[in-house]
């Protein structure tokens, strides 16, 4: 991506994150494990749900290094010494995202970093939940993306 533009840039590397979250959700929901022994023995599955995992980790990480401050920016909002959630807050104010739903992605974010080997329900309804966020996130990043005016590289998102 030659293009300086900050937010250009963030909408070009959130679109290739969605692309593959997308695919990634549509391949779990074409034949989704019933628990987790069923997903820990196939891995077909596992090599999904670990796709999936981590392109919802790097979507959230694009909106909130790159989209939220670049967004911020083409608005003309002085943000630079505002803290997070304080720029969550505007944002939310000006109708591209839901403060409380950001904040839910990053807890179920966080109860995946722990493991709980003793309990393999609460282990499987971790992850079902982070399936669910993942659609969430990148339906609230389609909808975010859809008030912007469209960038340059929108037209080619879709072609890689």
């Amino acid at each position: 991506m030659t293009d300086h533009n900050p937010l250009a840039t963030a909408l070009w590397e959130a679109d290739r994150h969605l692309a593959t979250l997308e695919s990634a959700l549509q391949d779990w929901h074409a034949a989704p494990p019933a628990n987790l022994l069923e997903l820990e023995t196939d891995p077909e599955t596992l090599r999904i749900l670990d796709q999936l995992l981590f392109r919802f980790s790097k979507l959230q990480d694009t909106l909130g290094l790159r989209l939220v401050p670049a967004t911020l920016a083409a608005l003309s909002e002085p943000f630079e010494d505002w803290p997070m959630i304080d720029r969550l807050n505007r944002l939310e104010k000006l109708g591209f995202i839901d403060v409380d739903n950001w904040l839910g992605w990053r807890e179920i974010r966080n109860r995946l970093a722990h493991e709980y080997p003793e309990q393999p329900e609460t282990r499987f309804a971790a992850i079902e939940s982070a399936i669910a966020a993942a659609a969430d996130l990148a339906a609230a990043y389609r909808a975010w993306r859809a008030k912007l005016k469209p960038s340059p590289c929108s037209d080619k998102s879709s072609d890689e």
